[in-house]
């Protein structure tokens, strides 16, 4: 297996994580990824979900702790919206339309003390949009503590994010991590590398963000032709 996985299209580097490491899944929906990473390397997962109604029904594995709880910049009680599906999963969004529901609300930092963990050898961020305020209320200390992040930016639903996503990798570049965009468009998969905690040659880094990153993209092109040949095949067949 590469160095850099992909486990529901949140890339990190596998390496860096062993039996024991702690792993943050925020935003975890049904708690596929962290199930699938503890079964892999023996992971100790905290998943934050936000959805009452997925709570009920996360996977259960060894070593995956399950707390509801809607991350972002603010620790206490939050409003929020259960909007239905979005690419096969539920997703929470804070609103003060009708429908809503009280979640308790959490940051980086108040998640990180509810769970008893100092520091996290890999957090995933699915928050649907609430990354920049997670982020912008999360301490340089805090950040420092995270060998590293997995992020899907939501630039990719509005464009209009894209200069709050380029503070965030600036901000996380000044405190010492190297900045890995998975995506081609957008900032839908980027991975986050402290150096401190994570030394790795500028060759390796290139190699990643080349050879890695754009075999993967083949792949997927090569893969969606071959979907849509055999549909037309089908199709032709009918």
């Amino acid at each position: 297996m590469t160095a850099l996985a992909e486990i529901d299209e949140h890339t990190f580097y596998l390496p860096a994580l062993g039996p024991g490491s702690v792993v943050l899944d925020l935003g975890a929906a049904n708690g596929g990824f962290a199930a699938e990473l503890s079964a892999l390397k023996g992971c100790v997962c905290h998943c934050a979900e936000a959805s009452p109604g997925m709570i009920d029904t996360m996977i259960q594995a060894d070593g995956v702790h399950h707390h509801l709880a809607a991350i972002g910049g603010l620790a206490g009680p939050m409003r929020m919206t259960v909007g239905g599906r979005e690419f096969g999963h539920y997703w929470v969004r804070a609103t003060d339309g009708e429908g809503e529901i009280e979640v308790p609300g959490e940051t980086l930092e108040s998640f990180m003390a509810r769970c008893g963990v100092e520091q996290a050898d890999l957090v995933k961020v699915d928050i649907e949009g609430a990354e920049f305020d997670m982020f912008d209320a999360a301490s340089d200390e805090t950040l420092s503590t995270v060998a590293q992040f997995t992020v899907e930016f939501h630039d990719f639903l509005d464009p209009a994010l894209t200069p709050r996503v380029k503070a965030v990798i600036a901000r996380l570049e000044g405190l010492g991590f190297e900045t890995i965009i998975m995506t081609r468009h957008a900032h839908g998969d980027v991975v986050f590398l402290n150096r401190a905690k994570i030394p790795l040659d500028a060759w390796q880094l290139f190699y990643m963000r080349t050879a890695v990153k754009y075999g993967r993209g083949m792949r997927r092109v090569l893969s969606r032709r071959l979907v849509h040949r055999l549909a037309h095949r089908l199709a032709l067949a009918a």
